[in-house]
């Protein structure tokens, strides 16, 4: 005798309740069971629909149209000042002051701050965000246009004003899933390397350092946002490849920037 699928389910249900078992014949209960399954079949998949319709549902509601895809070179950078511009010259190792103009989402309009301590989002709650580490930042830098300078550390109090000397945009991506802490006061970990006459990289600045560090609070850059900050532009004897050196000491990793041509001071390879 061929033993029907739905019989643990007969079963089940007769076990339940005492009062089928001596009520219902079998096929009547075997067609119960049927018809339950494909009731919760059903409800299964209605609930497994609506699920997929809420997430795509959600998705829709927080995409962001300046989150999409911008290349660098679409970005419009607001610069208010129009002072005149011209080339650095220096005849030794520098301290790198290269300080965030911006810190945000990527957009297709920028308005940078020369006045830096105004842009840079403290890391005031002190929260033990992430460092960078390679492959988490995108760092290129932008021949095409050119932009100032921002105010040294000491000019707080000043009005805000664009320094003199020629500097290229830098554009620093977030390209990691965490928030990351990127600097610290208003400066970030970057120097300037060189190529000399051996073909091998060489730094022309030095990091800035604090002999206390007292005070000082960190700022970070959240994911898939951007930081637009200025490379000076230096002239001199001595036409070469340039980059720039992200040294993150609390992760040990290094990131580098794109190559470009210029031109230095040999001298500036010597503190």
């Amino acid at each position: 005798m061929q033993k029907s699928h739905f019989s643990p389910v007969r079963n089940f249900i007769l076990a339940a309740s005492p009062r089928l078992r001596s009520s219902l014949p079998r096929q009547a209960t075997e067609r119960c069971a049927v018809f339950y399954l494909k009731n919760v079949k059903m409800k299964i998949t209605q609930i497994l629909v609506l699920i997929f319709l809420f997430i795509c549902f959600s998705n829709c509601n927080n995409k962001n149209p300046e989150n999409d895809k911008i290349e660098y070179s679409e970005i419009e950078i607001k610069d208010k000042f129009t002072n005149k511009l011209k080339l650095d010259y220096a005849d030794k190792l520098t301290v790198a002051e290269i300080s965030p103009l911006y810190i945000g989402k990527i957009s297709k309009e920028v308005k940078i701050s020369y006045q830096n301590y105004k842009t840079v989002e403290k890391n005031k709650a002190l929260k033990k965000y992430k460092f960078p580490i390679q492959n988490s930042l995108e760092i290129f830098i932008d021949t095409t246009r050119i932009i100032g300078i921002p105010m040294g550390l000491y000019e707080y109090s000043k009005t805000e004003k664009r320094n003199d000397k020629i500097a290229n945009p830098i554009f620093i991506k977030n390209i990691s899933h965490d928030t990351l802490t990127i600097g610290y006061a208003e400066y970030l970990p970057i120097i300037i390397e060189a190529k000399n006459r051996n073909g091998e990289w060489q730094p022309i600045q030095e990091r800035m350092r604090f002999e206390c560090g007292n005070g000082i609070v960190d700022f970070y850059c959240p994911p898939n946002n951007i930081v637009i900050c200025a490379m000076q532009k230096y002239g001199g004897n001595f036409k070469t490849k340039l980059r720039l050196k992200y040294e993150s000491f609390a992760s040990k990793s290094s990131i580098f920037s794109n190559e470009i041509n210029g031109e230095i001071n040999e001298k500036q390879f010597v503190k």
